[in-house]
């Protein structure tokens, strides 16, 4: 690494508190909307949340918030007000007489209205998507998780966590495992591509480049698949005042020519002309934009009514970590799943085991070509680093310079702490045949970054989550939810919190 939005603000709040007024109604109207019993063949999907934030302190604990898709205020006490759609047209048609359709499209939007010490509308999701065969372009906002992790139960994936609000994009991708015939369905792909707009408050103009690709070897029947893959981002392009020191930027403008786009974005090309009237020597010399990655290492392997997944991703920023110059960074992950019908009291139907360790950063040696202290999701040209509206893109186990309690220590760059050693568990089950039970435990130690140190030995952080999901009423599938969450030691405020909310899933097919 190189170092060196809200809808709305406070004087907006008057009219914040009308606009939530009238999705508090839309609340509590909508539901008997979708309750026809005609069965039609689209999927369309209601979803409506309501419900509040409380803490001990002025921050919200952090397993309530942390990869919540940005949803989550980090400032306490909070209500929120949630509404969403889904529509997706028929794949396929109850009249057999039809053939499978081969293209077929997909909305989707959910809006989020936080009031409290900060009132803001969010709007996490809005996206359509259109699919032809094997092919998916979508375009808009949609949530997603970019790895091989446990989704529900991990820690987070390493590069793309659904810990921030989702970046507006369009990407073409082919979004499941696609058989290779002539490898005898033995090898299968898949992958994307994606240019997303990174405006932020600090810099406009900004974009976002990504890219996937993985493979699979087993066939899609099989019991053991082996998976690899790569997942590549890079922040680039913008322009700021900040920038116009004459040694970050030409002008206060960081390149968007295409050349530059093609070979220094997409390609991670470092340019054969060190200076020009484009970019300055800080990007001739460390490659143009701000490159974050990590590649993905998986077995998973099906028995009777079990899943095992091992997993490990290994983060990079420039040619040392993509050539592991920075062993052994990276996360570490082992998960069961099972499932089995039973009358016991309680059933568990899954638990992770995850790993992070992220102190190395390829370490300076002596002779080395590698220039090393990669200072993970920092940057000079990008202030705040690899995070959007505030909250990091990847692991939210690096704490932004907001996050972080006051006596914590901070220097200029937005993550104060990138070198830690992460131990974290994460259960799920089901109580009494109905009620789903989820525990997170994490604890975590504190190191620093490249470029400030922290008290000796380390600074230790434990944070701690206990979720209850249990069905209230039988009319719209009406489920009551109760989070605790407790937070203890050096790094983020003693905070024990809850959540209490009402949500409802409404579907007519």
């Amino acid at each position: 690494m190189k170092r060196n939005s809200c809808l709305f603000s406070k004087k907006h709040r008057a009219a914040n508190k009308g606009q939530v007024f009238y999705l508090l109604s839309f609340f509590f109207v909508a539901l008997p909307l979708f309750q026809s019993s005609a069965q039609t063949i689209p999927e369309f999907e209601t979803s409506s949340e309501i419900g509040g934030f409380v803490s001990s302190s002025d921050r919200v604990p952090f397993w309530l918030r942390a990869n919540q898709g940005g949803r989550v205020p980090l400032a306490a006490s909070a209500g929120t007000i949630r509404l969403g759609f889904h529509y997706q047209s028929p794949r396929t048609f109850a009249d057999t007489s039809h053939k499978k359709a081969r293209l077929n499209w997909e909305f989707g939007a959910e809006g989020v209205a936080n009031v409290g010490t900060k009132s803001k509308l969010l709007l996490p999701e809005f996206y359509a998507k259109l699919r032809w065969k094997r092919w998916e372009l979508m375009a808009g906002r949609e949530q997603q998780i970019l790895g091989i992790v446990d989704t529900t139960l991990s820690s987070g994936s390493y590069s793309w966590s659904g810990n921030a609000l989702p970046i507006p994009m369009v990407k073409l991708s082919l979004a499941e495992y696609v058989p290779l015939g002539f490898l005898g369905n033995f090898v299968s792909i898949k992958g994307s591509y994606v240019h997303g707009w990174f405006n932020e408050p600090y810099i406009k103009h900004a974009y976002i480049h990504q890219k996937t690709l993985y493979g699979r070897f087993g066939k899609p029947e099989g019991k053991v698949h082996v998976q690899l893959g790569m997942v590549h981002h890079v922040q680039w392009g913008g322009e700021a005042e900040y920038l116009k020191d004459g040694q970050l930027s030409v002008d206060g403008k960081l390149t968007t020519n295409l050349k530059d786009y093609i070979l220094g974005v997409v390609l991670a090309q470092i340019p054969s002309d060190k200076t020009n009237d484009r970019f300055t020597n800080f990007d001739g010399v460390n490659r143009i934009g701000n490159h974050v990655g990590h590649y993905d290492f998986a077995v998973d392997w099906n028995i009777k009514n079990l899943n095992f997944l091992a997993y490990r991703q290994h983060p990079f920023e420039d040619a040392s970590g993509l050539q592991f110059q920075n062993l052994p960074d990276g996360l570490y992950g082992l998960s069961l799943r099972r499932n089995v019908a039973s009358t016991s009291f309680f059933i568990w139907k899954g638990i992770a085991l995850e790993y992070l360790y992220t102190r190395n950063q390829t370490i300076v040696k002596p002779g080395s070509r590698f220039q090393g202290g990669d200072d993970y999701f920092n940057h000079a040209q990008y202030i705040e680093g690899w995070s959007y509206q505030e909250k990091s893109l990847g692991t939210p186990f690096f704490p932004t310079r907001l996050e972080v309690k006051e006596s914590f220590p901070t220097n200029k760059y937005f993550f104060p702490s990138n070198k830690i050693v992460l131990y974290h568990v994460g259960i799920e089950g089901l109580l009494a045949q109905t009620i789903r039970v989820q525990a997170k435990f994490s604890q975590s130690y504190h190191y620093g970054s490249v470029s400030l140190s922290l008290p000796l030995p380390h600074v230790a952080q434990f944070s701690s989550l206990l979720a209850f999901d249990a069905p209230l009423l039988l009319w719209g599938n009406t489920r009551l939810k109760v989070q605790l969450a407790y937070d203890t030691g050096g790094v983020l405020a003693e905070s024990l919190g809850g959540y209490v909310g009402i949500k409802s899933n409404l579907q007519k097919k």
